[in-house]
């Protein structure tokens, strides 16, 4: 019941988290419209998250989907510590769904101090396993 609230709270996080920005280019307002290419060809959801605790209790989360029902999303969430050179991954789970379900990670893993981020990558694969897309994205670091 816990992971499904908390998978919950990533959705709606994720829908009510989108603000739409407004930029003047210079040039004069005519009233013709401008169409908007979406960020992703076939992902419609892509979503990492990551709460550490006081007790040092890191909660790994990501959400995935595709938009067709014939395809299938495979989803890796990976739990990354910085380094002095870069960031390395420290723990790393996967999930899957079909069609436009969505694929969700939910862990838990106890870090020491540092500062951690999550990456979540999605793959869609079509019918016939050919991978059609690939893109991952970051949660906000958090230092513990």
């Amino acid at each position: 019941m816990k992971k499904f609230i908390c998978v919950g709270i990533l959705v709606l996080m994720t829908v009510f988290a989108a603000v739409p920005a407004y930029a003047a280019d210079g040039t004069k307002n005519t009233g013709t419209q401008r169409v908007m290419s979406p960020q992703f060809t076939y992902i419609s959801l892509l979503s990492p998250g990551l709460v550490i605790n006081s007790s040092g209790r890191a909660t790994c989360m990501g959400l995935a989907s595709a938009y067709d029902s014939s395809h299938t999303t495979w989803l890796t969430v990976e739990l990354q510590k910085s380094t002095g050179s870069g960031w390395s991954t420290i723990k790393s789970w996967s999930a899957s769904a079909t069609g436009v379900s969505i694929a969700s990670v939910e862990e838990n893993y106890y870090v020491v101090y540092g500062t951690y981020r999550v990456c979540a990558t999605a793959k869609i694969y079509n019918a016939s396993g050919i991978l059609l897309e690939s893109k991952s994205l970051y949660s906000d670091m958090v230092i513990y």
